[in-house]
This record gives structure tokens, sequence and C-alpha cells, in this order.
């Protein structure tokens, strides 16, 4: 699915490539935040109940995959 032409998908490409490493770093870095707090607070309306250690750990999972989450954070417990 794509909603954004030809024409405009370049103006976008111009427009990142006449910034400065910098102040690309700054938008994807804001980007990532912004993706991060979609999926917890998409978290949270899916599991009202658990506790915000508890859906820390679930985002970590969504971000790094299971084994790797389980690595750096220990098993996904239940808390609820």
């Amino acid at each position: 699915m794509n909603d954004t032409s030809a024409a405009a998908e370049l103006m976008q490409l111009r427009a990142l490539q006449a910034m400065t490493p910098a102040r690309r770093l700054g938008l994807a870095l804001g980007w990532s935040q912004s993706l991060r707090e979609l999926m917890r607070s998409s978290l949270r309306q899916q599991h009202p109940e658990v506790a915000s250690p508890v859906l820390q750990r679930m985002l970590a999972e969504r971000l790094l995959g299971s084994e790797l989450a389980a690595k750096a954070y220990g098993p996904l417990q239940s808390d609820g």
C-alpha cells in the first residue's frame, strides 16, 4: 500500500538529502521514540490489568524478539 505519489516521494528524498547527518539522526531517533510510545499505548489498551514492569517487558519482546528479550530481561511473567 502506497499513499504517497512519486513526486511527493522525490520531494521527501530531496529534503532528507539536504539535511545534515545530525538532523537526519535526530529525526530517526524521534520517529523511533514515537513508535515505542505507540506500541506501549497499544499494549496498555490490550492489557489494562498488567503492571508497568510487565508491560515494559512485553514491549521489549515486541522490539527485540522473544529470545533476546528473555536474555536481556528474563522470562515474561503474567501479572494478572
